[in-house]
This record gives structure tokens, sequence and C-alpha cells, in this order.
């Protein structure tokens, strides 16, 4: 039996107003397109569609039957009269309603047909009360105007995504961005000097304020590639040696780009097989992009960030990494800080390669193997030996512009005590040569020179200590060293210790507040140099 929407009581177009506002069904199509099977037939079909797989249900003949449906809910008295007068209510065959559960529109679309189909019939064969009849007239009435608001929401909803499928900027294209906001002041009484020196010029104890903005643009043309464009505007002072007399004390994130917005990294990487990762950086990328670092920790200093030997690799070239299986990875790095300089190009400038095996046995414990050699013809211009890590010798172990050749090896190590609780570390030695005459430098020596640096940190990183998704991070370690140097002149006396402590704090998912403090004693490696410290509040906006 069916029936034309004009010919319907009045008392029906309540229920075919519902279906029309939901969009389930054309309105000149509404009642023909109604073919669900009643109640009764459910537990055969499944057309009452619950998020999820649909389980088997049962016609009842009682509200009673439903075991979770007692006659303090607030729906009882309509189901049970949905039961009683209509049939047009199933159970599950456990015996429960679920009245809380989520339901999907095809499944509101069964049950309403259902319950019509009824009430159709009850029509039919005038079984239908004068009473039931008004209430859904007075139903209709009373929902009018907001089935008309629903209707419109609907209509606007649609609006709005048509708008944004219009106006996205590339559907291949994710931009993010940060802002720094920086509070710092050293702490200290002298600039640190260099070793068998006397401190001689007093340390400012200004408090500094500065911020960095960053803007990076991820574009993947087949899903499994990316190119990666990275913007960076800030003047961040680095509190290097032209504050505190070292580059010990170098903070993460300075720059200085003049106030001008500068692209800082450009590569593009991609897939190889099943395997291997790609990338090649025109500009200023670095290997731990590729290469797992493994130090957990949230660093402040340039120290902190991550093992020396990465230091000096950065700029433009390539990068390569293949998983040789589950546990063991390979990778290597050609990049160099002269490529786009015509005169030294990207072979004869400053260069570095690097390679990587690493190892991680069980998901607890991760073990890195690097070896790299580095080149710079002016190493004052380029990037120096230990990558602004450590010492004035370190970094220049035989002058500021003498040739020197560098082959290096680092030991990284990390592994997770509980989910919360992580530790790293490294291990890393230099042995540098100078290639060409220190005289060039003003430093009394041979070419063909050697020294000998070593470094080493132990890191540890505590997770959502205070609240989730907050880091507690600590590093402890030795900054680069001369150790030994046929240049006896520039050998590091003593031994300078770096301890670090911060805390990322987030407010929300979008602003962090990040206070920490390092603190470097006997700074330069000269034990006649008072301890300097650095503290800072770093505010981080993320959008």
């Amino acid at each position: 039996m069916s029936y034309d929407e004009h010919s319907l009581p009045k008392s029906l177009k309540f229920l075919l107003t519902v279906i029309l506002s939901q969009g389930i069904l054309t309105p000149t199509k509404a009642l023909s397109q109604v073919n669900f099977p009643l109640v009764s037939n459910l537990k055969k079909t499944n057309t009452h569609h619950i998020i999820g797989e649909p389980p088997s249900l049962d016609e009842i003949y009682s509200v009673h039957q439903l075991k979770d449906v007692s006659p303090d809910d607030w729906a009882y008295d309509a189901l049970s009269n949905l039961v009683q007068k209509y049939r047009c209510v199933a159970g599950f065959a456990d015996g429960n309603f679920r009245g809380l559960q989520p339901i999907s529109r095809d499944g509101f679309a069964s049950i309403l047909s259902n319950c019509l189909i009824h009430i159709s019939r009850t029509i039919d064969q005038n079984i239908l009360l004068k009473e039931d009849l008004l209430v859904i007239e007075r139903l209709q009435e009373e929902f009018a105007l907001e089935l008309q608001n629903q209707s419109l929401k609907l209509n606007l909803l649609d609006n709005r995504i048509a708008f944004l499928e219009h106006h996205q900027f590339a559907p291949t294209t994710i931009v993010t961005g940060s802002v720094d906001f920086n509070l710092v002041k050293p702490e200290g009484s002298d600039k640190a000097a260099l070793p068998g020196k006397q401190p001689s010029a007093k340390l400012s104890d200004a408090v500094t304020f500065s911020a960095r903005s960053i803007l990076k643009w991820d574009t993947s043309f087949t899903g499994q590639d990316k190119l990666r464009i990275l913007l960076q505007q800030g003047v961040v002072s680095d509190y290097g040696r032209g504050v505190t007399g070292t580059d010990m004390t170098l903070l993460a994130g300075s720059t200085n780009t003049n106030r001008r917005l500068k692209v800082s990294t450009l590569y593009y990487q991609f897939p190889i097989g099943k395997s291997a990762i790609f990338a090649i950086a025109p500009s200023a990328d670095f290997p731990t992009r590729v290469f797992p670092a493994l130090n957990p920790v949230y660093a402040i200093s340039n120290f902190g960030g991550e093992s020396p030997i990465y230091s000096y690799a950065s700029g433009s070239g390539a990068v390569l990494y293949y998983n040789i299986s589950q546990e063991l990875s390979w990778g290597v790095s050609y990049l160099t800080s002269t490529a786009a300089n015509p005169r030294e190009g990207i072979f004869n400038g400053q260069h570095t390669v690097l390679t990587q095996l690493t190892f991680t046995p069980t998901q607890r414990l991760g073990l890195a193997f690097t070896y790299g050699h580095y080149y710079a013809p002016t190493p004052l211009t380029s990037v120096n030996v230990t990558g602004s890590k450590g010492s004035l010798y370190g970094e220049y172990p035989f002058g500021a512009i003498t040739p020197t050749a560098s082959d290096d090896f680092g030991l990284q190590f990390t592994y997770k005590f509980t989910d919360k609780f992580i530790g790293g570390g490294w291990l890393s030695y230099f042995n540098a040569t100078a290639v060409g005459s220190p005289a060039v430098s003003n430093v009394q020596g041979n070419q063909g020179s050697t020294a000998e640096i070593w470094s080493w940190a132990l890191t540890s990183s505590l997770m959502d200590w205070g609240k989730l998704g907050s880091q507690l991070s600590f590093i402890f370690g030795m900054p680069p060293k001369v150790i030994r140097n046929d240049i006896a002149t520039r050998v590091d006396l003593n031994t300078a210790l770096h301890f670090e402590l911060s805390y990322k704090y987030p407010i929300n998912d979008n602003i962090f507040i990040i206070p920490g403090f390092m603190y470097i004693i006997n700074p330069e490696h000269n034990a006649a140099n008072p301890a300097i410290g650095i503290a800072i509040i770093r505010t981080t906006f993320v959008f």
C-alpha cells in the first residue's frame, strides 16, 4: 500500500517533513522510495545501521522486555507508546535497547520508515486514535520553526564547504608556523678568556627581549614525497663568543636576518622503492632531517641539541637513507656551505661527507655509529670543525683561516626506561689535520699538524610531568675539547662542564612556555674563568 504525498493526512506531514529536512529522501519520490522492511524483518536484513558492525535486532511487544530501560528513564513513556501502539521499536538480541548508542542517518531512515508504514496501516484500518492525530499535529506545529532552522543551517554549511573548497590554498600543501619570544639574562662576573690567560672583561648582565618567526611550507605531489620551504625572520642574539667570551653558551634558535624574511631551508625528499629515502637540498639543510640523531631532549643550547659530529654538516647537497632491515638502517650525506660561490662551488669549497649506521634491536634501545669527513679552506667564513659547540681551539685547532680537514667518529644512543622517561647521550672524536700552513692565521705551526678533539654528553627527558604534553629535559656533558695538538699552544688545559635544565610547558595545543637555564663550569676549558650561566624564558606560539 502506498500514498501520494499530497493525499497524506495532515498528521503524517510532520514525519515526512523530518525525512525531507534531514536530506534522506527527495520530495517528489519520498514515500515511493520507502521500501524498508517492517520491524519483524529487521533480524533478517540488519537494516538498522548502528555505527560499527550492525548486530541482529528482535521485535519486542512490551517495553519491559528491554533490560536497560526502566520507568525512571526520560524516554520511557515515548518508547512504551511506540511499542504498544505502533510496534515500530526493536531491541538487540541481548535484550537491550542501547538508547545512548549513536545511530547513522540510514538507521534513522529505517526506523522512521517502519513507523510510517505502521501508522499508515492503522489509518487504513481506522485504528489510529484521534488523540494521537492531535498530538502529531501539535508536534508538527511546535517543531516547524526548528525544522526550518535546521534546513537553513544545512544550506549554510554546504555553502561554507563549497567556499573552502574553492578558496583553499592548495590541496597538496600544508602551511604551519611558529613565533618565539625570548627573554634572556646572562649570569656571571667575567667573560671567558682563552686557556692560560686570565679573564679581563666584565660580563654584561643586561636582560634582552627578542623574537623569531618561522613559516613552513610542506608540499606533496605523490603523497609520499615532500617539498619543504622554510622561511625565517628575526634578530635573536646567539649569546656566543661576542657576548660571553665563549661559544659554549650559544643558544639554540638564534638567528639574525636583519628583520627580513629569508629562506633558511629548502629541500625535496622522495622515496626510492619501499626502503630508501633520498633528499636533495639547495639551501641550508642538515642530515638529521633524515638521519635519527637519537637525542630525546628539548635543548635551549646549541651544544645540547645534537652531537657535534652533525653540526658541521649543513648547507646544500643530498642525503640518502636506506632501511636495510627492521632493526638496521644506513645513511650517507654530502653537504657544502659554498655551493653558490662560483670560485669554490660544490666540491672545491667547504664540504662534509657523513655516513651513519643505525641499530634499533628493540623498541626501547637505539644505537648509531657515525663517520664524517670535513674540509674547509677558510673555516672562519664557512663552518668550523666542531660546529661552534666547543672552545676556540676546538673550533679552529690550527687557526681561523687555515685550510683544515678532519676525520671524525661518533657514537649516539637512546634508551626508553619507561613510556615517559627516556635517556640518551653521545661520544664524539675528531682527528683534525692542517691542510695548509697555520702561518696564514698567524699561528706558529707546520702544515700537516694534527689535533685530537673529544666531546661527550648524557641526556634525559621526562614526558608529561605536571601536565600532558610537557617535557622536562636535562643535559650534562663536556663541550668539544682539544686534548692533543702538534701546536702545543692550542691545547685546552682544563675541562669545561655543561649543565642544562629546561621545562617545556603547554598552555594549550598552540602556546608553550619554556623556562630554561644552562650553567658552564670552566668555560673555554680554562679553570681561571668563573662559571657563566644563561637563563631564558621562551614563549612559543604554534599555528
